[in-house]
């Protein structure tokens, strides 16, 4: 179907370019997982190498505090041991709550995301061909009752006409159109009948 779109002011343009590049909450979310993993890994290397650190200093340290001038004459290598502990606590405690985290959101994505997707997924297999269809003719008719509503189905249609054909059939890009384009007709439809 070929639609009749209106052209979108300069700033919408660069939106529509936004959400036709957006991140997709499936397909990147290994990708998000797998960065809060590589940081979580360097995080525990630091600490690893901090540890070291410290009992490399800590017999030398523990000695220099014994007397009044080994402190004196070594207080930049106690600073030094003493941030390090103290760096240590902070690692430690920034690697629980990144695991936590990296747990957290694979939780919710299994138990909480997918099921949601799936259904919504198989919400627009069902319908997204009678959905896009009304939405193009909602614009061809450009009522003035609905130019709001019918602006914003042109906006929705500009970022889907940008995809390449291999995005415009992949589930989730047809998702992230059908949802919307769903919500804007039903409103149309609501406003018509109440019209």
């Amino acid at each position: 179907m070929k639609t009749k779109m209106k052209k979108l002011n300069d700033k919408q343009e660069k939106e529509t370019d936004i959400l036709a590049k957006r991140i997709l909450p499936k397909t990147d979310f290994l990708k998000v997982i797998e960065h809060d993993k590589f940081y979580w890994n360097a995080l525990n290397q630091a600490l690893e190498l901090n540890l070291i650190k410290r009992d490399i200093l800590q017999a030398k340290c523990l000695e220099y505090q014994k007397t009044k001038e080994g402190i004196i004459d070594n207080i930049d290598e106690l600073v030094n041991w003493s941030e390090i502990q103290v760096s240590i606590l902070d690692m430690q405690g920034k690697l629980r709550i990144q695991q936590a985290l990296i747990d957290d959101k694979i939780i919710h994505f299994d138990n909480v995301f997918m099921p949601q997707f799936e259904k919504e997924i198989k919400d627009s297999k069902e319908n997204f061909d009678k959905t896009f269809k009304k939405a193009n003719e909602i614009l061809e008719l450009n009522e003035d009752f609905a130019k709001e509503l019918i602006d914003k189905i042109n906006f929705e249609l500009v970022w889907w006409s940008k995809l390449d054909s291999t995005n415009k059939k992949n589930e989730e890009y047809v998702l992230q159109i059908y949802k919307p384009l769903k919500r804007l007709v039903g409103k149309y439809n609501e406003k018509k009948d109440g019209k």
